[in-house]
């Protein structure tokens, strides 16, 4: 490939990448709603670091909620009674005494006139509340406050009454035609509870909020808050909407940038990758969306949004760094539309890096408990620690922000059918699905084994030993393992062309010319393509198959073919594998295992410089025959490869040291 070519490739990618980020930008931004944002950070107790504060609107300073409590227990103390005053009362009363006993006509009269006067001062029923709340008397749509010291209680019109009466019994008789009004008593409380305001005061436009170096009390803490809340909830006008977006726009296409540059650096095989770039892209999407979509309906619910998923799920797919990384620009992104920003970040940073921590092993679902339960925890002593910090109550404790901890902690166990379900979308590979390839016992590995056992061992050495090696110098072990297992597979169709499957003595490249050798075994690199597809098994490990011999040569029967023609042409085509070559590091490290194992294997001295020179010898002809130039594999890794490859090989071959016998005389 010639350099204006790869230039040319190269630009094509940049543009590809830039012109996705671009429209991921555009997405995130229309998404979050266009308000005003404070860019002060405080807390109650601390010291004002910014400039002096002026307020540029009129806003009401806002009671705190015990202040909101103190004034509805208030009400509740002094709220008024509701009676209903009943007048037929005072006629069923007369005429029970009157029949109780004789009367006189003058009697009955005076029993009449007495009543009267007690009936229209009003009897009073007796009720649990304390004689000092007020009084309210609703008769005909009409309502009249008294105390009750200004009416009667039943005792007081019996004494009244006494003088009148014979039988001192019957005063039992009377009634009071005042009476307590359950509905229309909570109906009035609840309404004074409704109009309690909210506010205790306002400052103008102009007022000095704070001044620099100013301590934070609790009145100004409040003040602060009032003013953050009236300003972050104001809608910009039409003059600067278009200045606000795009500077929420540059801001949030930087932070993506960044992210492609971080992984550019350090996992050029994802930056290669279509579907591996667009997931990255689409999980970031995905979050900033929901939180959009939460703060657009209610602000004081974005803690219950599981935005520890994004560590999740990018471990799954790629590694520890690009998910700490891909949170990071993305708590980064939501940071700018949350409220007091600062506290949301710091949150979801730790409970971030404790995700990423507690799950060493994500293909494993009992650990998805485990992270739920901490991420609670975390969550929860942070808030506790935050509010001590400020001097709050604990007993003022929000129940209902305990309760959207825990249901964002109990929301992070829908990431595994999430897993599965981007799986489908993008055509990658998680370990979920990764580990199902290890297992030997599956269809294809079990026909290996019955019709071309040797093969089938050298699989299993070689996935053994690349896992040990992908673990010292970074990569996806299950990955490898599940590829090394595979990649012989096309070996099926003609084991017995392969040295290790030949048990009989019998050797079929006897009966063939050396270029038709060469083919055969060539031919097991598209076979094995062919076989991968038919057992659907997925892009990732096929990989493994395509690349395990590169664009190398059959160098032994090349090697034959030149000795016995020196003076023919050489058709190198028919001598060489198709490829293409390795282009991630686990592809790369499978490569070099492949040929040092099978060579050790052909081995008559096992010591431990000929196993030296055995892996020096082929992984640097690897090496000049440009086989890893397209894999992120660096010299210092193949070093270390060399070394690890040497250890393994010694253990496998019981290398020991030669120990001098010193002769007696």
């Amino acid at each position: 490939m010639t350099m204006n070519k790869i230039k040319q490739q190269k630009a094509l990618l940049i543009t590809k990448r830039a012109l996705q980020v671009l429209i991921s930008s555009i997405i995130i931004v229309l998404a979050f709603p266009n308000t005003s944002g404070f860019k002060y950070e405080f807390s109650q107790g601390s010291t004002w670091k910014h400039e002096s504060l002026i307020s540029s609107i009129d806003f009401p300073i806002k009671k705190t909620e015990k202040e909101l409590k103190e004034d509805q227990k208030q009400i509740e103390t002094n709220r008024s009674l509701y009676y209903t005053k009943d007048n037929t009362i005072e006629e069923k009363v007369y005429e029970q005494i009157i029949t109780a006993d004789k009367y006189t006509e003058k009697e009955k009269e005076n029993i009449k006139q007495q009543l009267s006067k007690i009936y229209k001062i009003g009897i009073l029923q007796k009720h649990e509340y304390s004689h000092t709340h007020p009084v309210i008397i609703t008769e005909e749509n009409h309502a009249t406050e008294y105390e009750q010291d200004e009416l009667l209680n039943l005792l007081q019109a019996q004494n009244q009454l006494s003088q009148y009466i014979k039988n001192k019994e019957h005063l039992n008789l009377l009634q009071a035609n005042i009476l307590y009004n359950q509905q229309l008593t909570d109906n009035a409380l609840e309404e004074q509870i409704h109009n309690i305001s909210h506010n205790k005061g306002l400052v103008i436009e102009g007022e000095t909020i704070i001044n620099k170096g100013e301590k934070i009390t609790p009145e100004k803490y409040q003040v602060l808050q009032s003013y953050k809340q009236a300003y972050e909830g104001q809608d910009i006008g039409k003059s600067s909407e278009i200045t606000t977006l795009l500077g929420r726009f540059l801001l949030v296409t930087i932070t993506l940038l960044a992210l492609m540059l971080f992984i550019n650096h350090n996992r050029a095989d994802i930056i290669n990758n279509d579907r591996k770039v667009l997931l990255i892209l689409f999980v970031v999407l995905f979050i900033s969306c929901v939180m959009a979509f939460i703060i657009n309906i209610e602000p004081k619910y974005i803690y219950a949004v599981p935005v520890c998923i994004v560590p999740i799920i990018i471990k799954t797919f790629f590694d520890t760094k690009t998910s700490l990384y891909v949170y990071l620009v993305s708590i980064i992104i939501i940071g700018f539309a949350v409220p007091n920003s600062f506290e949301y970040v710091f949150y979801q940073l730790i409970a971030g890096i404790i995700t990423i921590v507690s799950i060493e092993s994500s293909h494993k679902r009992s650990s998805f408990l485990f992270t739920s339960l901490l991420l609670f925890l975390t969550y929860s002593v942070i808030y506790i620690a935050n509010n001590l910090m400020q001097n709050i109550d604990i007993t003022t404790i929000e129940i209902n922000k305990i309760l959207m901890f825990a249901l964002n902690s109990i929301m992070i166990l829908f990431a595994i059918p999430f897993i599965h379900l981007l799986e489908k979308i993008f055509g990658l590979l998680s370990d979920y699905s990764i580990i199902e390839y290890t297992n030997t016992n599956s269809k294809i590995l079990r026909e290996l084994s019955v019709k071309a056992p040797g093969t089938f061992q050298h699989c299993i050495q070689v996935a053994n030993i690349a896992e040990d090696l992908i673990l010292e110098i970074g990569g996806n072990a299950m990955l490898i393992r599940a590829g090394a297992l595979h990649h012989d597979i096309g070996k099926l169709g003609y084991p017995m062309f392969f040295i290790e499957n030949q048990n009989t003595g019998f050797n079929p490249h006897n009966e063939l010319s050396y270029d038709e050798s060469a083919q055969a075994i060539i031919s097991h690199v598209t076979n094995g393509i062919k076989l991968a597809h038919k057992h659907n098994l997925p892009e990732p490990i096929i990989d493994f198959i395509r690349t395990h011999h590169g664009t190398s040569k059959t160098k032994y029967f090349y090697n034959r073919y030149v000795a016995e023609n020196p003076d023919k042409p050489i058709d190198h085509t028919l001598f060489t594998y198709n490829g293409p070559r390795p282009f991630s590091r686990e592809t790369a490290v499978v490569m070099m295992v492949d040929a040092v194992e099978a060579a050790s294997r052909s081995l008559k001295n096992h010591s431990e410089s000929e196993i030296s020179k055995l892996v020096d010898n082929i992984i640097n002809s690897q090496i000049a025959d440009e086989q890893f130039s397209n894999s992120d594999i660096t010299f210092k890794d193949i070093d270390k490869i060399k070394q690890l490859l040497k250890q393994k090989l010694q253990s496998i071959y019981h290398v020991r040291i030669e120990y001098e016998i010193k002769k007696t005389e």
